[in-house]
């Protein structure tokens, strides 16, 4: 499918591993540069190597950096530009954060909790945005949780961080629309990943039961009756990210194999 994505240039936040390398490989597939970050630099340069294979070395820049991390986001985007001479497309996801009660946690929880999350996500969308003003014409894309709108027990800080980026983007989508700059996020089930699988694997231990009954548990909530597929993720954000959605801004699109559907009725 060609999308018209040759020679943009996107930013993937978290995408080592996952749905952020799923999101890496669809913009390789439709031509795109790629710049792939994250903190763990062994998983980043065998993803840096897929993506040369689909692309080439060119098309690829792996930078490992904390993007929690004020100074390492700026120094992300500076090598991004200086590398192809201009960006495009961005894309951020939230971390997961600590889990508890919300009347308890302290103030040092919370900023690091922001930090990781939604101070993250507001950083590299301000650095990038001149850049996307300067050539009118961008994409910003924010992968949340389908459960920012019904969060589960102890995710307080989740949904916090989670909501508050919502708001923030459906301002920023107004405020960057003349500039033919869209601004987009897209809240996504659970999707088959090491990182969900581990969870699970965790939480059906603790709850003495298998992991194949867990799984039937929560597949049983979603009318299409499995999870997602990183690489369905991975296609919607290119499409997100092209001009086909030029007129697209300012919404949550939800990929969730109609769950959502299920709880609103």
């Amino acid at each position: 499918m060609d999308l018209g994505l040759r020679d943009r240039v996107a930013i993937v936040g978290g995408s080592s591993r996952g749905l952020g390398r799923a999101i890496a490989v669809a913009f390789a597939q439709e031509g795109a540069n790629v710049t792939i970050s994250a903190r763990t630099e062994a998983d980043l340069r065998r993803t840096e190597i897929e993506l040369a294979r689909i692309g080439s070395q060119h098309h690829v820049l792996a930078i490992p950096a904390d993007l929690s991390v004020a100074r390492d986001i700026r120094r992300v985007v500076r090598d991004t530009f200086n590398r192809f001479g201009h960006i495009g497309i961005l894309v951020t996801r939230v971390r997961y954060n600590p889990t508890g009660k919300p009347s308890e946690f302290t103030d040092e929880t919370v900023m690091a909790s922001l930090e990781g999350s939604f101070l993250s996500a507001l950083r590299l969308t301000r650095e990038v945005v001149p850049y996307m003003k300067q050539q009118r014409w961008g994409r910003i894309i924010h992968l949340l949780p389908t459960r920012v709108n019904n969060p589960t027990e102890g995710a307080a800080l989740s949904a916090a961080s989670q909501m508050a980026l919502v708001g923030y983007s459906k301002m920023l989508a107004s405020e960057l629309a003349p500039f033919n700059i869209t601004v987009n996020n897209l809240l996504s089930g659970p999707v088959q990943t090491e990182f969900l699988t581990a969870a699970l694997e965790t939480r059906a231990e603790e709850q003495g039961r298998t992991l194949d009954d867990l799984t039937k548990d929560i597949v049983a909530d979603i009318p299409m009756r499995r999870m997602g597929k990183p690489e369905e993720v991975g296609d919607l954000v290119a499409f997100l990210a092209s001009d086909r959605s030029g007129y697209l801004t300012g919404t949550s699109v939800m990929l969730d194999g109609g769950a959502h559907q299920t709880a609103a009725s």
